[in-house]
């Protein structure tokens, strides 16, 4: 089926290709005079040989013409010159400014009293920085609130294993005794929270090394 299905398709493939070689047979001796297109070819190559005659001529008439003045190169000189004078300006300045040497002004005084204030602050920096290196920060107000909110956070933490470990089998008509703890719990921990804002609020504006050194 396969064999049979391939010889039909060559078959075929043969056939288109004697038919070809029929049609260029009869062909190869018309010679095409002249059509619409070979017409519309025809003028623009014509177009395009008279256009660069033009440029030729054009270019071969005018090679010794000589432009004397237009209102065009007026105006192109006075742009010129106007340019060579500004660049002639910038070079002498820079050449009778050169060896100018400005002393002092608004705004030097300025710019000093800004470095002076920039180098001072990096040098309280690096002051502070190095006596404070071995400071040991034994207690302090924030070190003592710290400690004592550590402590609540344990015995709070403390408390709710023991309050689960003694009540891990009580059934629930005892209910109502850990509701109570849980709700002391909680009080106990707001009103922690609050000392801890209070405190916060408090000792915000307090400064570390003030408070080391007095």
């Amino acid at each position: 089926m396969d064999f049979m299905f391939f010889v039909n398709k060559n078959k075929e493939k043969e056939a288109v290709k004697a038919k070809e070689r029929e049609e260029k047979a009869k062909l190869k001796d018309v010679s095409i005079t002249e059509t619409a297109e070979t017409n519309v070819r025809k003028e623009q190559w014509n177009r395009e040989l008279g256009a660069k005659a033009t440029v030729r001529d054009t270019i071969a008439n005018l090679k010794d013409v000589q432009i004397t003045e237009t209102a065009e190169t007026n105006v192109r000189k006075e742009q010129w010159n106007r340019e060579l004078d500004s660049k002639a300006t910038v070079r002498d300045t820079i050449a009778n400014l050169k060896d100018v040497q400005i002393t002092e002004t608004a705004e030097t005084n300025v710019r000093k009293e800004q470095w002076t204030r920039e180098l001072d602050a990096k040098a309280l920096a690096r002051d502070t920085k190095a006596n404070l290196k071995d400071v040991q920060i034994t207690e302090t107000a924030e070190l003592e609130i710290r400690k004592q909110q550590h402590e609540q956070a344990k015995n709070w933490v403390a408390t709710g294993r023991d309050t689960k470990a003694n009540l891990k089998d009580v059934n629930m008509a005892t209910a109502v005794i850990e509701t109570e703890i849980r709700k002391e719990q909680h009080e106990r921990e707001k009103a922690a929270k609050q000392v801890a804002r209070e405190t916060i609020k408090k000792n915000e504006d307090i400064n570390m090394a003030k408070a080391v050194f007095g």
